[in-house]
C-alpha cells in the first residue's frame, strides 16, 4: 500500500546509494555547488506555514507540523525550531534571526542533508548516477520535514544519545500518527527491512557524503517580538546549506582476445549510451584495444559492441552497463572478450546455465582418451576457457571430457550422463564444448508491465549489502537472474524503463537468510511498472456546467522542466498523455469571451505513476445590465427614447 511504499523510500532510495561508490568521495572534484557560498550574519523569516496537523511523541509531547523559509543570503531556504519549548508564528514573517552558532552535530548535518536533497532535488553525482535522484512531492515533503525537527528536537534536548534508534522511533511515530499506521517497534520488519535499518542506512550513507555537505547553523532571535510571540519566548532557528559535488568522468572501452585477455584487439565497433538516450557514440578500438571516452557525466552508460575485430566473432555483444563514478576513480573500464575465428582448434568453456555468455572460471575438467592412452585434467580460467589443453600435439581418435569440480558457488548437473561430454578430434574440424553449471542459489527478478505481463529492456543496478554488483535489463520474459547468491541483502533499483512506463519509485529488496541459501533454487522477487501518469483539464460554466472550448491553459513541470500549452476542444477538455512524474502548475492564460479568467487562476497537482487525473476549472461570464423604462400606471408598457447618466 502507499503508506509502506513511502516508508520504505526513506532509506530504501538510500540503500542504492550504500555502494562502493561512496569511495569516490576521497576524489577531488571538478566543481562544488551550494545555494550560497559565505554563512550570512543574519536570516529573515519569508513565510511561516501550518497545516494545523500535530502529532505525538513520548520524547517530545506535541510536536506541530510547520515549514518555514528564511531568505538565506538570497536563498529561500526551510529553517527548523530549535527550541520545543518556546514559540513560533505567522506574525514573525520579516523578523531577524542573529547571531550564528556552528551545529556540529553529525546526526543533525546528516538529517538537514538529507532533507535538502530530496526536497530541493540536489543530488551528488552518486545519486545521479545510480537513479535515485528523486523528488519528494510536497505530502511526503510535510512528512519528513516532520521527522528531520523531531530528530532536531532530540538533539537539543540531549537525548540523541543512539542516532539511529532515536531517528528510528521518530519516524515511527510521525508515520503512526500522519499516516495512520500502527507500527509498534522500531525492529518491526517492514517491507524486508526494519525501521531501524532504515535510519541506519540514511545515517550511514550521509557519513560517507552521499547526501552532499550541510554545514548547519543555529541562529537566535532578533526581532521586536510580535502580538503573538513574546520576543523572549521565540524560538532559534536551526538551517544550513547544501553542497554537493560535480565531476566530468572518463570510461575506456577495451576489447580483447577471450582466448588471451592480454591481448587487445584494434577495430572493434562499440555503441555507448546513457541511460535516458541523451548521450550516444559509436567508437572503434584503436591499436592498443582500447578507445577513451572523457568528460561524461555521472549516470548510468550501456556499451554494446556493434562489429567485432577482423578474424574474430562476437562472444557476448551485450550490453554492458557500467556506473559513473565507481569505486576505481574517475575512469572506468569495460571490458569485451571475443573468440578468434581458427581451424583445426578445440575449446571447451565452462558457462553458467541461466547466462550461456557468461564464462566461469576454476572449473576442473578432465579429458580421457577413449581408443587411445591420453589422459589430461585442465581448470577453466578467464572467460570460463580450459586452459593450457595441447591440441596441437593430441592424437586423432575419441575422447571423453568430464567435469570433475564446479566453480565455487555452483553444483555439477544432478544427471552425472549430463557431466560428461563425448567428442572426436581430427586434427581439421574444430571442437567446441561447453559444459554448463547451476548456481547453488539463484535470485529472480520478474518485472511486469501494468497488465501483468513481462516487461522487457527495464535496465536495474543490483545490490548486495548495499554494495553494487552489477547492472541489468530484463530479457523478453522479463527476467534477470542473479546466481551464486549467499546470505545478505538484495536490492533491485530500476535506472530506465521503456516508454511509456515509469521508472520505480523504490527499490525492490528481499533478504537471502542462511536457510535459504542451505536450500538451495531459486527465490523469486516481482515488480511491477506503471504507466507515465495522465491529466485532463476539464473546462466549464461555474453556474450552468457548460463546457468551454478555446481556452488556453499553461504547464508546467515543478522539477523537471516540462512545459506545454494546450487549447480544449469541443467538449471543453485537454489531455496530455505520458507525462513525466512530477507536480505541475496549470494555470488558465485566456478564455473566450463571455468568460473571464479566475481571480485563481492556477492549480497544483501531483502526478505520480499510473494515474489518470482531472483538474476542473470553473469561470463565471462577465456581468450585464439591463434598464427598463416603464408606464408607472402600466409597467408592461415600455417607454422608449429615455436617456439615463
Amino acid at each position: 500500500m502507499k503508506i509502506l511504499k513511502e516508508v520504505r523510500s526513506v532509506p530504501q532510495r538510500v540503500i542504492s546509494l550504500l555502494l562502493t561508490l561512496v569511495c569516490l568521495l576521497g576524489l577531488v572534484p571538478t566543481e562544488a555547488f551550494a545555494a550560497t557560498s559565505n554563512v550570512p550574519s543574519s536570516i529573515i523569516m519569508e513565510d511561516c506555514t501550518h497545516n494545523g496537523v500535530h502529532y505525538e511523541s513520548p520524547a517530545l509531547d506535541t510536536c506541530w507540523l510547520h515549514q518555514m523559509r528564511f531568505d538565506y543570503n538570497g536563498v529561500s531556504l526551510i529553517g527548523f525550531c530549535s527550541d520545543h519549548d518556546k514559540e513560533m508564528g505567522w506574525s514573525l514573517e520579516g523578523h531577524k534571526w542573529d547571531s550564528p552558532q556552528p551545529i556540529n552535530d553529525p546526526t543533525v548535518k546528516i538529517m538537514m542533508a538529507y532533507y535538502y536533497a530530496h526536497s530541493r532535488g540536489i543530488f551528488t553525482d552518486q545519486a545521479k548516477a545510480l537513479g535515485v535522484d528523486q523528488v519528494w512531492g510536497s505530502e511526503y515533503t510535510w512528512t519528513m520535514n516532520a521527522w528531520v525537527q523531531a530528530v532536531i528536537w532530540r538533539y537539543k534536548q540531549g537525548s540523541l544519545n543512539d542516532p539511529a534508534a532515536v531517528c528510528a522511533e521518530e519516524l515511527m511515530y510521525v508515520y503512526n500518527n500522519l499516516q495512520h499506521t500502527s507500527y509498534t517497534s522500531i525492529d518491526e520488519i517492514v517491507d524486508g527491512m526494519s525501521l531501524r535499518q532504515r535510519a541506519q542506512y540514511i545515517l550511514d550513507l550521509g557519513e560517507q557524503g552521499v547526501w552532499g555537505e550541510c554545514e548547519a547553523y543555529q541562529y537566535t532571535y532578533a526581532g521586536p517580538g510580535s502580538s503573538s510571540h513574546q520576543a523572549d519566548r521565540v524560538q532559534g532557528i536551526i538551517i544550513g546549506d547544501l553542497t554537493v559535488t560535480r565531476q566530468h568522468y572518463k570510461l575506456t572501452v577495451k576489447k580483447v582476445d577471450a582466448t588471451n585477455p592480454n591481448k587487445g584487439l584494434p577495430g572493434a565497433r562499440f555503441l555507448v549510451q546513457n541511460s535516458n538516450g541523451t548521450y550516444s557514440k559509436e567508437v572503434v578500438t584503436g591499436s592498443d584495444g582500447t578507445y577513451t571516452l572523457s568528460q561524461l557525466d555521472a549516470d548510468t552508460y550501456a556499451i554494446t559492441e556493434l562489429d567485432p575485430p577482423e578474424d574474430y566473432e562476437l562472444d557476448n555483444p551485450g550490453p554492458q552497463y557500467v556506473v559513473l563514478p565507481d569505486d576505481s576513480g574517475t575512469t572506468v573500464t569495460v571490458t569485451f572478450s571475443d573468440t578468434p575465428i581458427v581451424t583445426g582448434e578445440g575449446t571447451i568453456r565452462k558457462v553458467d546455465a541461466d547466462d550461456p555468455t557468461k564464462g566461469l572460471a576454476g572449473a576442473v575438467i578432465q579429458i580421457e582418451g577413449v581408443d587411445n592412452e591420453f589422459v589430461g585434467t585442465y581448470i577453466t580460467g578467464a572467460g570460463g576457457y580450459l586452459e593450457d589443453v595441447p591440441w596441437d600435439t593430441m592424437p586423432i581418435g575419441s575422447f571423453v571430457a568430464t567435469e570433475l569440480t564446479p566453480p565455487s558457488g555452483y553444483t555439477l548437473n544432478d544427471d552425472p550422463d549430463k557431466n560428461k561430454q563425448e567428442f572426436f578430434w581430427d586434427g581439421k574440424t574444430d571442437v567446441n564444448l561447453v559444459f554448463e553449471d547451476d548456481a547453488k542459489v539463484k535470485l529472480e527478478l520478474l518485472k511486469l508491465d501494468d497488465s501483468e505481463n513481462p516487461l522487457e529492456g527495464a535496465v536495474f543496478n543490483i545490490l548486495k549489502d548495499w554494495q553494487l554488483i552489477g547492472t541489468e535489463a530484463t530479457g523478453a520474459d522479463g527476467t534477470i537472474t542473479v546466481p551464486n547468491i549467499t546470505e545478505g541483502l538484495y536490492a533491485f533499483v530500476e535506472v530506465s524503463v521503456p516508454e511509456p512506463f515509469a521508472k520505480l519509485q523504490d527499490p525492490v529488496v528481499v533478504y537471502v537468510d542462511q536457510a535459504d541459501v542451505d536450500g538451495g533454487g531459486t527465490i523469486s522477487v516481482t515488480a511491477v511498472d506503471q504507466r507515465l501518469p495522465n491529466l485532463t483539464i476539464l473546462k466549464q460554466d461555474g453556474q450552468t456546467k457548460e463546457v468551454i472550448p478555446g481556452t488556453t491553459f499553461e504547464i508546467k513541470g515543478v522539477h523537471h522542466g516540462y512545459h506545454q500549452d494546450v487549447v480544449t476542444g469541443e467538449d471543453g477538455t485537454a489531455t496530455l498523455t505520458g507525462l513525466p512524474v512530477d507536480t505541475y502548475e496549470v494555470t488558465e492564460t485566456s478564455v473566450p469571451d463571455p468568460w473571464v479568467v479566475s481571480d485563481e487562476p492556477t492549480q497544483v497537482i501531483w502526478l505520480g505513476p499510473g494515474d489518470d487525473q482531472q483538474l476542473v476549472f470553473d469561470n463565471l461570464k462577465q456581468p450585464q445590465l439591463t434598464i427598463a423604462k416603464v408606464d408607472a400606471d402600466d409597467p408592461d408598457t415600455k417607454i422608449p427614447g429615455t436617456v439615463f447618466t
